[in-house]
């Protein structure tokens, strides 16, 4: 399609199909104990997962300033040729370092969509689109394509692992199908020769000229990685409590779908309660959650996890459209990247102390040991910016 096609409701459609499918993660919700199950300890867990966190922290802002200067559809395609591949890589690699090598390929190809498909949503957009509203469609979106996937995951494990693998490789290729159909909208671009003095203005936009996106850049990034770190441990702390492989596939989806109930009526929620009523709830949800989890183990424990999703909910909708409402399209792209370039970069320094606490100390202390880190922080960073709000 052409630019002279352009519609700006057809390119919303398309990114919101985007998004279900590229999130359709078959693989994840007994990712872990797959992982496991091949003879890694939860230690090398994480710290696969931190090389993904790296990988894709390296490639973040090459590729989203490249989305900026070419074209972010361009990127986004390319991004997801590479995360298909990566998926079909798992038909082959079953030890450490070939799992690395996947992990690799994931990284670059997400770092590729990253922020892509957000900028991409935002400069399809009319004047007169609600903007927190679209948002909203968008995460929701992304969210029920996680909880689909879980129940094919759990319909496919009645099988065994490989079940599992070969639908994550045939629904991977869906989004390459896609993203060559969404149609990138005319906007402003940056100067392709002056680099530097894009670089210059982007940084200075967010961390001196405006107090407030400072202030959002760093709490969408705490209170994104508060509930990115519970993701890879709550399918052990439900396998610990005694959940067969299954049912934590559909606990999984349970609660991506109260995530993406969070994320559909958050906009009305603002619009009743208060962003600052909102914000100290996506704050402290976190800290309860890692707390009762560590103190509590069974049914109170399980319960506990689904306060994680409710503040991600909030957080990829209220955190997320209040930064790109700020942001000039020209950089959009490479301002997202930003935020997941500092995200996947604090998971990588992060992640393998959490696992190798799991391993030494136990799962339950190293959740009350979270739970209190985050406490200080928002006590900290988040009390003052939600005054400012």
């Amino acid at each position: 399609a052409s630019i002279q096609n352009f519609s700006s409701q057809e390119n919303i459609k398309k990114i919101n199909i985007f998004a279900f499918f590229y999130m359709f993660l078959i693989i994840v919700p007994i990712l872990v104990p797959y992982f496991i199950s091949l003879g890694l300890s939860m230690e090398e867990v994480f710290i696969i997962q931190g090389f993904f966190g790296l990988v894709m922290a390296l490639f973040e802002i090459p590729s989203a300033y490249l989305g900026d200067l070419w074209g972010r559809q361009k990127i986004l395609l390319i991004g997801s040729i590479i995360v298909a591949v990566g998926f079909t890589m798992l038909l082959f690699v079953k030890d450490f370092w070939g799992l690395l090598f996947y992990e690799m390929l994931l990284g670059v190809g997400a770092s590729f969509i990253s922020g892509a498909e957000v900028s991409l949503l935002y400069d399809s957009m009319s004047e007169t689109d609600d903007k927190t509203e679209l948002m909203g469609k968008l995460q929701t979106n992304t969210l029920l394509g996680e909880a689909f996937a879980s129940l094919v995951c759990a319909t496919m494990m009645l099988v065994n692992f490989q079940a599992v693998i070969i639908a994550q490789i045939l629904i991977a290729w869906v989004p390459v199908i896609i993203a060559y159909q969404i149609i990138e909208p005319p906007i402003e671009r940056m100067n392709s020769t002056q680099h530097r003095e894009n670089f210059r203005e982007v940084l200075g936009f967010i961390f001196l000229d405006h107090k407030l996106i400072r202030l959002i850049f760093i709490n969408m990034l705490v209170w994104s990685l508060a509930t990115f770190f519970a993701v890879w441990i709550i399918q052990k702390y439900w396998q610990d409590a005694g959940v067969d492989l299954p049912y934590i596939a559909l606990f999984w989806g349970g609660c991506l779908i109260i995530a993406a109930l969070t994320t559909r009526v958050s906009s009305s929620l603002e619009k009743r309660f208060g962003a600052k009523i909102l914000l100290t709830t996506m704050c402290l949800l976190p800290v309860v959650a890692y707390i009762t989890m560590g103190v509590f183990s069974g049914v109170v424990g399980i319960i506990a996890t689904t306060f994680f999703y409710i503040s991600r909910g909030l957080n990829s909708v209220l955190m997320r459209d209040a930064f790109n409402s700020r942001i000039l399209p020209k950089f959009r792209n490479t301002a997202n990247s930003m935020v997941s370039f500092c995200f996947r970069g604090g998971f990588f320094i992060v992640a393998p102390a959490i696992g190798y606490s799991i391993d030494t100390y136990g799962t339950n202390p190293t959740l009350i040991a979270i739970g209190c880190l985050f406490f200080a922080i928002y006590l900290i960073f988040s009390i003052r910016f939600i005054r400012s709000v």
